[in-house]
């Protein structure tokens, strides 16, 4: 799964540094492989709400705008040869740990309000690169929400906001990858896409557990007695296209 970074990692233009991305991804918790990049599927394009790697895939596609972005000479002649690689790292790891490491994601599959801050404090201790450096890939990570840095259910607690050159940068290209109507290929899509439909006959609702959001590891018939409300939920999402999790409500009965 890790090669999906090699496209990304081929743009580094100093080696130390891209020994650094390497080793923060290495480093990546099991989830961030696994998961969608909302958790509750409610943001993000198609494509980072696939699992797995749809997290993985948001990332990519952050590391791919800030490229886009720093492609012009007026933009990035304002902007160092290690300037622009410490932000490709600042790209990799801004959602790494968005659900904390792999025991907070065991307790809690939702995003953490805080990730900003756990990703940074993640760059902040490890070893590879001078202080400052670190420094600047957590700074530009723990602004990366932009405006939105309230937590709705604690409005007392509050991320810090962008403020120079480098920190508003990566806030742009994380909000451009998280653009619900603009969509992005990736090499084994052509393949995905040419695949026949699959009618999931052999599965059972009885059986047959879900792999995403809070009840992940629950089968259909499980949530269907226990907590009939989160179906109603997944119905409500128009673009609610999860296999086979779809295709076995509706053959359940419920209508999407």
């Amino acid at each position: 799964m890790k090669e999906i970074f090699d496209e990304i990692l081929e743009t580094f233009e100093n080696e130390d540094i891209k020994e650094f991305a390497k080793k923060c991804i290495d480093k990546a918790p099991k989830y961030f492989w696994e998961v969608p990049a909302s958790s509750t599927f409610k943001y993000h394009p198609d494509f980072a709400r696939e699992v797995p790697l749809g997290l993985a895939k948001h990332t990519v596609a952050v590391c791919r705008y800030l490229n886009y972005i720093l492609e012009p000479e007026c933009v990035k002649d304002q902007y160092t040869s290690r300037e622009r690689d410490l932000l490709r790292v600042s790209a990799i790891v801004h959602d790494m740990w968005k659900s904390g490491n792999q025991e907070d994601y065991e307790r809690s599959k939702w995003t953490r309000f805080d990730h900003p801050l756990i990703s940074a404090r993640h760059i902040y201790n490890m070893d590879g690169l001078s202080e400052p450096e670190r420094r600047f890939i957590g700074l530009a990570v723990s602004s990366h929400m932009g405006q939105w840095n309230t937590d709705k259910r604690n409005p007392d607690t509050t991320l810090p906001k962008p403020k120079d050159k480098y920190q508003i940068i990566l806030h742009i290209a994380d909000y451009l990858a998280s653009r619900k109507d603009i969509e992005m290929k990736f090499s084994q899509e052509q393949d995905i896409k040419e695949k026949p439909a699959e009618n999931y006959d052999d599965l059972d609702p009885k059986t047959w557990a879900i792999d995403f959001g809070k009840h992940k590891g629950k089968t259909l018939a499980e949530i269907e007695a226990l907590y009939p409300g989160y179906i109603v939920w997944l119905q409500s999402l128009s673009d609610f296209n999860n296999e086979p999790c779809k295709t076995l409500l509706i053959r359940m009965g419920y209508k999407f």
